[in-house]
């Protein structure tokens, strides 16, 4: 495959060979859409039509605080509040103003159906970011042409099955988009290479852990630990959890 702007940070990440290569580039394109967002972006209309929809979430809120440019997080909110207010709050205090009558049924169920939409709306706005909307749209793509790349590339393949280990989340990941993105035979075989990879990091992993766990006890006191048991938990919490 021709290499593009997708192609290439799929490489550049499995060429690192330091943890999952998917969280490492998970956390580049995390890091690129913060600073989209909080750059220039922030001023064109179609990114503020967005972001005043969706809002962010506490991660990306937190990290957006921490950032020097606080005024662009500043006018972002300025118009995101009177969204969720025409979106949310005043379509609830309508809603509960409303009094089901008995006797007109077809009254009650207009009540009915303005609290579900309150409900509908509450939920969303509070799972709503901006970032995290970007972030998987880009990481489906990338998906996408890493599975690609792995079905069509020879060199590529032996660089996805020489990756120490895939995190459980993205093992998911892969999983699924595979069952959109491979024909049946390359998906059982992509299975194979992927859960093989997976299953032999767990079982390094567990008995670094195991190591780690019986150093504790009182008949090892004094027993030095491993490299690989000094990093247990750490390791552990990257491949379970995800993240770099």
């Amino acid at each position: 495959m021709k290499e593009s702007i997708y192609t290439i940070p799929i490489n550049e990440a499995f060429d690192r060979r330091d943890g999952c290569p998917l969280c490492r580039l998970f956390a580049d394109l995390d890091q690129s859409s913060l600073e989209y967002t909080m750059g220039a972006a922030m001023m064109e209309p179609d990114v503020r039509i967005k972001t005043n929809e969706q809002g962010f979430c506490c991660r990306h809120m937190q990290i957006m605080l921490a950032e020097k440019n606080k005024l662009s997080l500043a006018l972002m909110i300025e118009s995101h509040l009177p969204e969720l207010d025409k979106s949310l709050f005043a379509p609830a205090i309508l809603a509960s103003g409303l009094k089901p009558e008995r006797r007109i049924p077809f009254f009650s169920s207009i009540v009915r159906r303005r609290y579900q939409k309150v409900r509908e709306d509450a939920r969303k706005a509070e799972q709503g970011c901006f970032i995290c909307s970007r972030v998987s749209l880009f990481m489906g793509r990338y998906l996408d042409n890493m599975l690609h790349m792995w079905k069509n590339e020879p060199d590529f393949r032996e660089k996805f099955n020489s990756q120490p280990f895939f995190c459980v989340p993205h093992y998911a990941d892969i999983i699924e988009r595979s069952e959109h993105s491979l024909p049946p035979a390359h998906r059982q075989e992509m299975y194979r290479a992927l859960s093989g990879i997976c299953r032999l990091y767990l079982t390094c992993l567990n008995s670094d852990i195991s190591e780690f766990c019986k150093s504790f006890d009182y008949r090892n006191a004094g027993r030095g630990l491993g490299d690989g048991a000094k990093t247990a938990v750490e390791r552990a919490r990257a491949f379970l959890t995800g993240g770099t």
